[in-house]
């Protein structure tokens, strides 16, 4: 029984999340024609409050819905207790890692102003790939990075009325210990550049993280240094195997994750191209350590056990229901009326193509 309802579960939260999508293009669009002549600090303001709605939703499904429960060490008191501009730097393991972003700015109230800098083929999303641009996201090539696209992208997000998370995952692909060519290629480059080979990560890449410092700076209050372990991500003998996806979550094969956040203020960043790549190499040093201390003895810091400590950031449902609810509601006419399901699906194709044909006429990365 349990298996069914995990499925029945899954089910239905990919047809809110993936049906409520042209409902929320239709949602944004109406605001990008009406603030067309508005500033564009003004137009960001509006994006990202109907940005931080649909998130919640999807924050509903992730944490509230499949019962997860998401512990917080490190500098969590601080970060939950304010505002702030920040540029976010992840360990990346999982398609679930964009969750995790979500996880932390909501408890901050800044859920609505993540902006990530992505791989360029998450463009070919239908719908996401041209909404992703168009809310400040930066996409970059792999193997072809144009620096200057780069940083005409973060130009936007200097204007100190626009708030944001930029969000970053130096090691810009996902760990797994089982991906034996990537883990190899990544120890040689290590080597290749005189730096201690990761165990549980990859060789972080600093080029784009020094990029977005750069521009961003005088913008930011500091950088968030978050590390997260899945507790799907080891077996009962205590060893590494991949860890849970987005499939995996919504059936319910994950039942905790751990997040330590970290804040470092930004005047204690070097400003040193030189610096920041052995600096950011040692931000990963001591991720890797923080994991491979979890692994072996079930925690972060030794002074904190997580699971004989209470959780004081438990997230409440008011946070993410009525999100889901109205979401909910803007899917049931499609339900009840098959017409409106055909415009529906003209709706996607359509606004797909469109989308498409922007970027490739902006030619954004």
């Amino acid at each position: 029984m349990k298996g069914f309802m995990a499925k029945v579960r899954y089910v239905f939260a990919v047809m809110v999340i993936t049906g409520s999508a042209p409902n929320y293009f239709l949602l944004w669009a109406l605001w990008r024609g009406i603030s067309l002549f508005m500033p564009h600090w003004k137009y960001q303001d509006g994006d990202d409050f109907l940005y931080s709605m649909y998130q919640r939703m999807v924050i509903f499904f992730f944490e509230h819905c499949t019962g997860q429960k998401v512990y917080f060490t490190g500098d969590a008191a601080a970060i939950f207790s304010k505002k702030e501009n920040v540029l976010y730097l992840g360990n990346h393991q999982s398609t679930v890692d964009w969750i995790v972003c979500n996880m932390v700015a909501i408890r901050q109230g800044s859920i609505g102003h993540l902006r990530y800098v992505m791989k360029d083929t998450l463009q070919a999303l239908p719908l996401y790939g041209h909404y992703f641009y168009q809310h400040g996201c930066i996409y970059v090539k792999r193997g072809d990075f144009k620096q200057k696209k780069m940083e005409s992208a973060l130009d936007y997000l200097k204007d100190p009325k626009i708030k944001s998370w930029t969000v970053i995952f130096p090691e810009g692909t996902c760990f797994a210990p089982n991906e034996y060519d990537l883990i190899k290629k990544s120890n040689k480059a290590a080597d290749d550049n005189g730096l201690k080979p990761l165990v549980n990560h990859l060789t972080p890449r600093y080029r784009g993280s020094f990029l977005a410092l750069a521009k961003l700076r005088s913008n930011l209050d500091a950088i968030y240094d978050v590390t997260c372990v899945y507790s799907g991500s080891v077996n009962d003998k205590k060893e590494r195997i991949p860890a849970p996806e987005l499939i995996d979550f919504l059936l319910g094969k994950n039942s905790e994750m751990y997040i330590h956040v970290r804040r470092i203020p930004i005047e204690d960043v070097p400003e040193d191209e030189a610096q920041f790549k052995s600096w950011m190499h040692s931000l990963f040093t001591v991720k890797d350590e923080l994991v491979s201390r979890f692994y072996q003895d079930g925690y972060f810091q030794k002074d904190v056990e997580l699971k004989t400590v209470e959780n004081h950031y438990a997230l409440p449902y008011t946070a993410t229901v009525p999100s889901f609810l109205f979401f909910v509601l803007s899917f049931l006419p499609l339900v009840l009326f098959p017409e409106l399901r055909l415009l529906w699906l003209q709706g996607i194709l359509l606004s797909t193509v469109c989308g498409y044909l922007v970027l490739a006429i902006k030619s954004v990365c």
